[in-house]
């Protein structure tokens, strides 16, 4: 890619490249983001936009095919972008990201094509934990199968990827029946579907769940993709859709040592108009608290909403297995399970949080050397 035409016509730069495409600069755009005004160690910003005219010009420039040189009135040495610098930070365009990859929403044949990797490939073999990753954004849902027969296995396998989330269940947390529970996971009635820790300012991105013992009649596995539900919900009742998009809800966890509230939309939406996260769990929502002109419609729309949930052609059931560890996108798939029997054999998951931006940033450091 190489630099055939630049010329400057106040406040703006227009370069034009040896295959056509054209794009055009303002000064300040370039002097604000100079190469040269990088930390060399750390890359971060040293300039200060706070001392730079808005209406800077250059003293001098010169083009070649392979970068534009400019003299800043401002600056004593002259600052280099490259041809290939320049055709990147068009205006308009994002930067490339390896972990921007598109989601493919799915319902109950999902079964038939869930994806599963080997633990041991995944620790040895940079490209499938690669693979992995790309699935685990791509699906939202993936199972790691033959953890070795510890119940640290599927934390250690956590290390691959980034650091842990802490929650006020800790590091990680144990799913099984016990005295005196804190939270439904740890009884043995069914579990509705729902999004962990909505309660939470920052609901966590990604949880692991490693099953370390599954011997109990009962205790299926469910899963649902929130987001293929909301893009059905989107086309068939968008003025649904745009009530649970737009009503606030509060919701609450406390016990003796905590009380964690948030308030939240139960749908988000990113700033391309595409499903960020889906906030759901019926268990921890507190009293709504909205005006009663606007109740009765939200009540309709979240009711709407919770039977919609419970179709099957929007379910996947399976028994999880000693050894399997479930990973998915907390704040898109829903999970739950069947009621088991604890008197029937041992049932035992090991969870634990991994928040999406260190899965993101796991993506492109794997994206660079594969």
């Amino acid at each position: 890619m190489h630099i055939q035409v630049v010329h400057f016509s106040a406040p703006s730069f227009v370069v034009i490249w040896d295959n056509g495409a054209q794009a055009r600069f303002p000064a300040i755009f370039l002097r604000d983001n100079d190469p040269s005004d990088l930390h060399a160690a750390t890359q971060e910003r040293t300039s200060d936009l706070a001392q730079i005219d808005l209406t800077i010009a250059p003293a001098n420039y010169q083009a070649s095919a392979e970068q534009l040189q400019i003299q800043w009135p401002d600056k004593t040495v002259p600052s280099l972008y490259s041809s290939i610098w320049l055709y990147q930070h068009r205006l308009g365009q994002r930067r490339a990201d390896a972990a921007d990859i598109p989601r493919i929403y799915w319902g109950s044949a999902f079964i038939d094509q869930l994806p599963r990797f080997r633990a041991a490939d995944c620790q040895t073999s940079t490209q499938t934990l690669y693979t992995f990753l790309q699935a685990l954004k791509r699906y939202g849902l993936v199972i790691i199968n033959e953890l070795a027969d510890d119940p640290k296995a599927g934390f250690a396998f956590g290390d691959l990827i980034g650091f842990k989330r802490e929650t006020n269940f800790g590091r990680w947390f144990e799913v099984m029946s016990k005295p005196d529970p804190n939270n439904l996971a740890y009884t043995a009635l069914a579990l509705p579907l729902h999004i962990d820790l909505t309660n939470q300012e920052l609901v966590p991105g990604y949880q692991f769940l490693h099953c370390y013992r599954n011997q109990a009649q009962g205790g299926d596995s469910i899963f649902a993709d929130a987001f293929q539900v909301c893009t059905d919900l989107r086309e068939q009742e968008p003025a649904v859709f745009a009530i649970l998009l737009n009503t606030i809800i509060p919701s609450r966890f406390h016990d003796q040592d905590y009380d964690i509230r948030h308030r939240h939309p139960l749908i988000r939406l990113n700033d391309k108009g595409e499903l960020q996260e889906f906030l759901l769990n019926a268990h921890l929502a507190d009293i709504p608290d909205m005006e009663e002109d606007s109740m009765l419609a939200f009540y309709q729309a979240y009711q709407w909403l919770m039977r919609r949930l419970r179709d099957p052609k929007y379910m996947i059931q399976l028994k999880l297995n000693a050894g399997e560890m479930v990973v998915f996108d907390n704040r898109r798939v829903l999970h739950g399970r069947t009621a088991f029997n604890p008197n029937t054999g041992q049932r035992q998951l090991l969870g634990y949080y991994i928040d999406r931006g260190e899965v993101d940033s796991r993506i492109r450091k794997l994206a660079e050397s594969s």
